[in-house]
């Protein structure tokens, strides 16, 4: 017997206190005996090497997570009101009003899918995807851990690139029309000045999701600026002369200034896709990072100069033409962008992204600046894949997974940075640099 069946619960609703009156559950074990058996359990794992023991506790935690949202759906399934059920999840500790919710939406997905407990068990979904699909079922009467090509995506991928997926299966499941909702929201649109707990006044703006995330990246994209200009990574961020929510401030405050998102730098600030109809006629317009918009906010953004377009062709394939370069043309990354939206491993908006080699420029592997060889990351993600020598690939399903690099697709280490100051006068002295 596994460790996971002899965790597994009975799913037949308890008819005392007790979580099981299975004896297989505790084998030999008494209730009084499992903390002292624990306590050995731990000893051992404390004992092993770092990596075997974060991934023997990381499958210890899942088969925890799997039996006690198991217990929970036991509980509901026997008739337990959502008072009793608050009560029983106290039982673990401490929990906010949040955290006890979530655990109790993770017991009515379980009953809704019993399957789903193994899957957590044996680490397939995690902690975090399941309280996805939890929360996406409370959105769709529960179809969404009922639905075969959803929980197929879930399973194949990471939390993150999931997210998307559970987030567009709520959006198709609950789909209004798209113009009517636009309307809705630019109908309720406003903007309030309030004074914050601390004192401090305060902004917020509410209204259509097109405009918002227009003037979103236009402050994300201007910040950056600001970063930059500030000393970036060169300098330390201590030693720059605002913080990072000072910059995006800043940011905010020179959209209002009149400035033009699009007056510098060569990417896109907003990127809209559209199909040709058979009159060769944009329509269905999306913009990547927000969803369709109204064929008349497309009319408009036609006329705004920041707003970079790319149509795609009836087979959904976006129409671009790149040109080998060291580093992706602006056109090559708008491609991207249509193609990928995000980054391809933690979805992060394409705005903080950049175009990734599969095989490195300078690598041995000699990899080309062509669409088929990059991908859209961010910057956190293409260090990691950098820093830990890993290489993007695409499965069977076209889902993105990283391995580690052969010798042939692992570029040299960059070359130290002079060091600043006084180096370049003193080489001309004839002095040596200090070190």
């Amino acid at each position: 017997m596994t460790l996971t069946e002899e965790l597994r619960f009975d799913t037949t609703p308890p008819q005392s206190t007790r979580a099981s009156d299975d004896p297989a559950l505790f084998g030999f074990l008494s209730p009084d005996e499992i903390d002292p058996t624990f306590h050995l359990v731990l000893t051992s794992i404390l004992a092993l090497p770092a990596g075997s023991a974060v991934a023997t506790i990381g499958r210890f935690q899942n088969i925890l997570t799997a039996t006690e949202a198991g217990i929970i759906a036991q509980s509901q399934a026997s008739g337990a009101s959502p008072g009793q059920t608050d009560e029983l999840i106290n039982q673990g500790g401490k929990r906010s009003k949040r955290e006890k919710k979530k655990r109790a939406n993770r017991g009515t997905t379980l009953n809704n899918n019993p399957d789903l407990k193994d899957d957590v068990a044996e680490g397939t979904v995690s902690e975090e995807q399941l309280d996805d699909l939890a929360d996406a079922d409370s959105k769709t009467g529960g179809a969404a851990s009922q639905d075969p090509e959803l929980l197929n995506e879930v399973r194949n991928s990471n939390p993150d690139q999931s997210k998307d997926a559970i987030k567009s299966f709520v959006n198709d499941h609950n789909r209004p029309d798209t113009e009517t909702e636009h309307e809705r929201q630019r109908r309720v649109r406003k903007i309030s000045k309030f004074t914050t707990k601390d004192g401090i006044p305060a902004i917020m703006a509410e209204g259509d999701q097109a405009t918002i995330d227009s003037v979103w990246e236009f402050i994300r994209k201007k910040a950056n600026q600001m970063y930059r200009k500030d000393g970036g990574r060169d300098v330390p961020a201590s030693q720059h002369p605002r913080s990072h929510a000072q910059r995006w401030f800043d940011a905010f405050a020179d959209f209002f200034d009149g400035e033009s998102g699009g007056s510098s730098g060569s990417r896109p600030t907003i990127v809209i896709g559209a199909e040709l109809d058979d009159e060769s006629m944009p329509i269905n317009p999306v913009q990547f990072g927000s969803g369709p918009i109204p064929q008349n906010v497309f009319e408009r953004y036609l006329c705004n100069a920041t707003v970079t377009g790319i149509l795609f062709s009836g087979s959904g394939q976006p129409l671009w033409h790149g040109h080998k370069h060291r580093m992706a043309t602006p056109v090559q990354f708008t491609a991207l962008v249509a193609r990928d939206r995000g980054c391809v491993l933690c979805r992060a908006p394409h705005s903080e992204c950049e175009a990734h080699h599969l095989m490195p420029w300078a690598a041995p592997g000699k990899g080309r600046t062509d669409i088929t060889n990059l991908a859209l990351v961010c910057r956190s993600c293409h260090h990691q894949l950098h820093d830990n020598k890993r290489t993007l690939f695409q499965d069977a399903e076209r889902r993105w997974k990283t391995r580690r690099a052969t010798e042939s697709e692992i570029a040299p280490p960059k070359p130290a940075k002079a060091p600043t100051g006084s180096s370049h006068r003193s080489r001309r002295q004839g002095r040596a640099s200090p070190p």
